[in-house]
């Protein structure tokens, strides 16, 4: 079980930074040069190294790739030596499944920001806000039996709304997010699998995808 939940896990991270910065932030702008390549390669090996035995040898591939993405994008390289500590950490340090997810969002959330900015050479406010309606409520869902009763669904309530307002969800991604972070509430009865509150981004941003195509 714990094999299928760190593969799985790992599965998630790749599809967390893939998601939204090639379906929404770089659909339009995205060219293949060897910087995106290289990002890639290192997201990629930090996924392998939540999973294989011999992970310093990974995180040294990832280092390596990493530090080719950022080659005339110095700036970059503060956020590849984060993703690279906090690989490490998650891989070697025992903390409970609230903060190991927290920490793995932050992760995916900066590893975002790293290939839009590589992508795009800029990363625009609407962006930001995009990640924030994107990872507040999977971050409720998991903290939720840590919360009073109902703060859960009025923080949802809350981030959807601004969301509505500020003209960055319709009712039809609102209406999937709610149900998503339902289903995934750490307040339910039975457990859920700690990979579950990984893929829920995944699924948010396929959902916020699928509603803003069609208006």
């Amino acid at each position: 079980m714990k094999n299928i939940n760190q593969g799985a896990g790992a599965a998630a991270f790749v599809g967390q930074i893939l998601a939204y910065p090639f379906l929404i932030a770089l659909s339009l702008q995205i060219t293949w040069h060897f910087q995106i390549i290289a990002l890639l390669l290192m997201g990629v090996c930090l996924a392998a190294a939540m999973v294989v035995k011999r992970y310093p040898l990974v995180l040294i591939i990832a280092a390596i790739t990493g530090i080719i993405g950022a080659i005339n994008q110095w700036i970059l390289l503060p956020l590849v030596a984060v993703q690279l500590l906090l690989t490490f950490l998650l891989r070697t340090q025992k903390v409970t499944k609230q903060w190991a997810g927290t920490i793995a969002f932050g992760q995916a959330i900066l590893f975002q920001i790293l290939l839009i900015y590589a992508g795009l050479h800029f990363l625009s406010q609407d962006m930001l806000l995009d990640l924030a309606l994107l990872y507040v409520p999977a971050l409720i869902g998991l903290w939720a039996n840590h919360f009073p009763k109902w703060t859960d669904m009025v923080l949802l309530a809350i981030t959807v709304v601004i969301g509505y307002w500020l003209q960055r969800l319709n009712l039809i991604a609102i209406g999937g997010i709610i149900i998503l972070v339902t289903l995934i509430n750490s307040r339910r009865p039975f457990k859920v699998p700690s990979y579950l509150y990984q893929f829920s981004p995944v699924i948010a941003t396929l959902l916020l995808y699928l509603a803003r195509m069609h208006g």
